[in-house]
């Protein structure tokens, strides 16, 4: 297969590319593809496959950050209700309170981190004049 005759990818291989950033295995993107496994591995070697399934890796991802972030309230309230309670055993109780303080911890940085970017971005666009891209979060 030469993948220099066309540049564009053909439908159905970025299905199959999609489905391969989705988490599917390449006999199950192949078979969505309607091609072969290796003839499906062999696009992988295009320029634009890389970015086919990066993006459907970080659609993923932020739908799930997206499910979490809206649950977050909920499962801290558990989280500390299970560390409180005098009938969770202490092994238990150390797990939640741990990861209670990790997740408060994290907050803290990320507030932090983000407001030092901010003066950095602010740095920047007195220095260039004009606002910056190049800080992006």
């Amino acid at each position: 297969m030469t993948l220099s005759i066309s540049n564009e990818i053909p439908e159905n291989v970025r299905r199959g590319l999609v489905a391969k950033g989705e988490g599917a295995t390449w006999e199950e993107c192949a078979e969505i593809a309607k091609i072969s496994r290796y003839e499906l591995q062999q696009w992988r070697s295009h320029p634009d496959a890389d970015n086919l399934i990066s993006t459907a890796i970080n659609y993923n991802l932020e739908e799930a950050l997206g499910t979490i972030a809206a649950a977050a309230p909920s499962l801290a309230n558990r989280l500390v209700e299970i560390g409180l309670s005098d009938r969770t055993r202490p092994y238990t109780a150390v797990d939640a309170i741990k990861t209670s303080l990790t997740f408060l911890q994290s907050g803290v940085i990320d507030r932090e981190n983000k407001s030092e970017i901010k003066k950095i971005r602010r740095a920047l666009e007195q220095l260039e004049g004009e606002p910056s891209d190049i800080v992006d979060i």
